[in-house]
């Protein structure tokens, strides 16, 4: 699915943070630095591939670290997941690493898995066969689905659980307000304490995604649909700022000061999104410069699959076009028909997630910019997804309504 060399080494940089926060582990214990993430005898200034390789070297050989460079931008626990298994393992890091990435590919795929279940009890088999058959040669999923770091399925759960537990209120098991609340914010605080803020804005999108789909299928009055989309966002936002609070007191725990926690974050912020700070205008100035249609046509003109030229652009022309033919087909029917609104509902869903990517590469514009070469999850975050599974709707709905002509 995706070229070998770039499966084997793939962002090697960033989970190198996990392998140095196993090796420092070992050496001072859990909470050595306050947990953080990391790098192992570098110079921060001057990173280079042979200090990524390093990281690797020195779990995988059993060395040690003389310095520690902590990641103030992420509370890593994934790091101190990671290093509680290698501890209790009886087994060489080696064999760890390969079980770890197993691990993280696992959970990515249940959650996947997940999500194609929710698409067949609700649509039918096609839809979800769709969906399935658009993940498996998917370049993108494909590599940053072992990966340490990142973690992938955490990016999916907040929606998957939110569409199961609304699929399940259709047949009286009501959400209260509560436990709706409950849910998003302990979703959304695992996902930013485990993979950080990274893609936080296509996550955020993905937790509101079952509102829209089910507040359009089950006629949500207004009132209804604006009080919980209101307890997702405040819910959600609570969740953000309280893994912040967590991580400003693992930077005060490494460094002595809990406003360096604070200033660390606050400079994050700004370096990653569009800012004026002067003394980040010298390296970040020409991001900030780019036009945003110059970093998005990049990500447009990138393909979704490896072996076979089809662009995100060319998908989301297809998307549209099925959309439309949808209406098209359906203008004469009545539309108080149960199929009729659930492919309404899946068109809504399908475009309000396009939302999610597009915020993301427009306010962390710095970030889209300097990492071309990786940042194409966002895509699939859900909107590649959901728009497989309506063109797997629309030629079901085909089917059915040729059957139905000719009885």
């Amino acid at each position: 699915m995706v070229p070998k060399g770039k499966f084997n080494f793939f962002q090697n940089d960033v989970e190198g943070y996990v392998m140095a926060r196993m090796v420092w582990t070992r050496q001072h214990g859990l909470f050595a630095n306050g947990g953080l993430l990391g790098w192992g005898d570098v110079d921060p200034r001057d990173v280079n591939e042979v200090d990524y390789e390093n990281q690797y070297n020195a779990y995988l050989q059993n060395l040690s670290f003389q310095t520690y460079w902590p990641k103030e931008s992420h509370p890593g626990f994934q790091g101190l997941f990671f290093s509680v298994l290698d501890h209790i393992s009886p087994f060489s890091p080696a064999k760890n690493l390969r079980s770890f990435r197993k691990f993280t590919s696992a959970l990515f795929a249940l959650t996947l898995t997940g999500f194609i279940a929710w698409f067949y009890k609700e649509f039918g088999g096609l839809s979800a066969f769709f969906v399935f058959a658009s993940i498996i040669p998917s370049q993108w999923m494909t590599l940053f689905g072992r990966n340490l770091f990142f973690v992938s399925g955490l990016f999916y759960l907040p929606m998957l659980v939110l569409l199961l537990r609304l699929q399940c209120e259709r047949t009286g098991k009501q959400l209260s307000q509560t436990n709706l609340f409950w849910l998003v914010f302990s979703f959304i605080l695992l996902k930013c304490l485990v993979n950080g803020y990274d893609f936080i804005l296509p996550t955020l999108g993905m937790a509101a995604s079952p509102l829209v789909f089910y507040g359009v299928l089950s006629r949500w009055s207004r009132d209804v649909f604006i009080k919980r989309f209101l307890i997702v966002v405040i819910s959600a936002s609570l969740a953000i700022l309280t893994s912040l609070f967590i991580l400003s007191f693992q930077v005060m725990y490494a460094s002595g000061s809990f406003q360096n926690g604070v200033s660390s974050i606050l400079e994050t912020i700004q370096r990653r999104t569009v800012s004026n700070d002067p003394n980040l205008q010298a390296i970040y100035g020409a991001a900030n410069q780019a036009s945003l249609w110059s970093i998005l046509k990049i990500y447009l003109s990138e393909s979704y699959l490896y072996n076979f030229r089809l662009r995100y652009y060319t998908l989301m022309i297809l998307f549209a076009l099925v959309s439309a033919l949808y209406f098209i087909v359906n203008k004469r029917k009545t539309q108080d028909s149960d199929r009729s609104r659930q492919g309404i509902a899946l068109i809504a869903v399908t475009w309000f997630s396009l939302l999610g990517p597009l915020s993301w590469y427009t306010i962390f514009k710095s970030v889209a910019y300097f990492h071309t070469h990786m940042n194409y999850l966002p895509w699939h975050m859900p909107f590649t997804l959901f728009g497989f599974g309506l063109c797997g709707f629309f030629i079901e709905s085909l089917w059915l309504s040729r059957n139905k002509s000719i009885g």
